[in-house]
This record gives structure tokens, C-alpha cells and sequence, in this order.
């Protein structure tokens, strides 16, 4: 009579789940855009009595913020059917793009006078804009987006160290070995119990 491995289980369900990673990532990504749509530097005290203030938000700033968040939730969304090689791919994009986003957003911030000189040109039509602005105030919510581009990151690092220990869950093409995948790999996560349940299968 072979005697069970009792070991073998508990090494496959170490670790942050798939699941639990995704939500990180879409959540980092997510937050990241919340930030980049909302106004980050305000500039005040025209002389021109028709001109009350400038606004400027995260994505007129720099668009690369907003396509680096997008980036980031559609990559946490491709995260959870990504088997193998792709997890590792996945998770190096979504490390590049958040360091993107949040190299880009400290700029803005140690620079907003510089991020929003395009924007008061156009608007007043004069150039020497450190000339004409007094006052620049700058939001909190360039933060929101730099704390979304860090938990991003977080989310892309453990795609990297903990995918490898992600299960393979079964799709039509390889559900001839189904039973002893179930018996020999190791209880499935959350993404594959819900890929077993759309296709009608009893994941237990």
C-alpha cells in the first residue's frame, strides 16, 4: 500500500493566492486612474480680469499617467487566465508601468509650475509664465496616484515570486487528466473554481 504524501498539498496552497493578486493589482490600477482624472495643480492670480484660475488635472499633465494605469488594470484582468511564462511577462509590465506612472507623477509634483506652463499659455496667449502666475497650488490627489502606482508594483512583484506556485487550472483542451490534476496538484484557487463552475463542473 503506497503511503500519501501529506506534504505535498500544503506547499501548492502557500503563498498569496492568483485571486488575491489580481485584486491588489486592479485595485493599484484602479486608484491610480481615480487620481490621474482629478485636478492637480491650480494656478491663480491673473492680472486678466476674464481669466480666474487654471486648472490642470493628472492626465493633461502627462497622458503616459493614464495609459500606465489602463495598462495596469488591463494587465491585472489578463493575470487571471495567464498560465506560466505569461504570468512572468505580466508581471514585469505591470512593475515598468507602475514605475512609469509614479516617476512621472514626482515630476509633476516637484515641477507643477513647468507641467502647467503649457496650459496657462494657451489659455492666456502669453509666454513667461513665471512672470505671470503668483500662486500655484497643488493637490493631494497626485498622491492617490502615486500610492495606486506603488500597490500596483507590490501586485506586479508578487505575480513574479508567487505565480510560480499558482495551480494550473484546466480549460477544454486538457480536461482528459482532470482527476488526476484535482488529486495530484493541489486545491484550485478562486480563478479556477470559477472556470470549473462556468463550464458546469463541481470543483469540489
Amino acid at each position: 500500500m503506497t503511503t500519501p504524501q501529506p506534504s505535498q498539498t500544503p506547499l501548492r496552497s502557500q503563498g498569496i493566492s492568483r485571486g488575491m493578486t489580481v485584486i491588489i493589482i486592479l485595485l493599484g490600477g484602479v486608484l491610480a486612474l481615480i487620481g490621474a482624472t482629478q485636478t492637480w495643480v491650480t494656478a491663480t492670480g491673473f492680472e486678466a480680469a476674464h481669466i480666474n484660475s487654471v486648472q490642470l488635472s493628472g492626465q493633461e499633465a502627462s497622458p503616459v499617467i493614464t495609459a500606465m494605469a489602463l495598462v495596469i488594470v488591463a494587465a491585472g484582468a489578463a493575470l487571471s487566465i495567464a498560465r506560466h511564462i505569461g504570468r512572468w511577462i505580466i508581471g514585469i509590465v505591470i512593475v515598468l508601468a507602475a514605475v512609469t506612472m509614479g516617476w512621472v507623477t514626482l515630476s509633476v509634483l516637484t515641477n507643477p509650475l513647468g507641467a502647467v506652463a503649457l496650459k496657462i499659455a494657451e489659455t492666456t496667449g502669453t509666454t513667461g509664465v513665471e512672470h505671470i502666475v503668483p500662486n500655484i497650488e497643488v493637490s493631494m490627489l497626485p498622491w492617490l496616484t502615486i500610492i495606486g502606482s506603488l500597490i500596483g508594483a507590490v501586485g506586479g512583484v508578487l505575480a513574479l515570486i508567487a505565480g510560480r506556485s499558482w495551480p494550473v487550472g484546466k480549460t477544454k483542451k486538457y480536461d482528459v487528466g482532470a482527476q488526476q490534476r484535482a488529486q495530484g496538484e493541489g486545491p484550485l484557487d478562486e480563478i479556477d473554481t470559477w472556470d470549473e463552475l462556468s463550464r458546469g463542473e463541481d470543483p469540489t
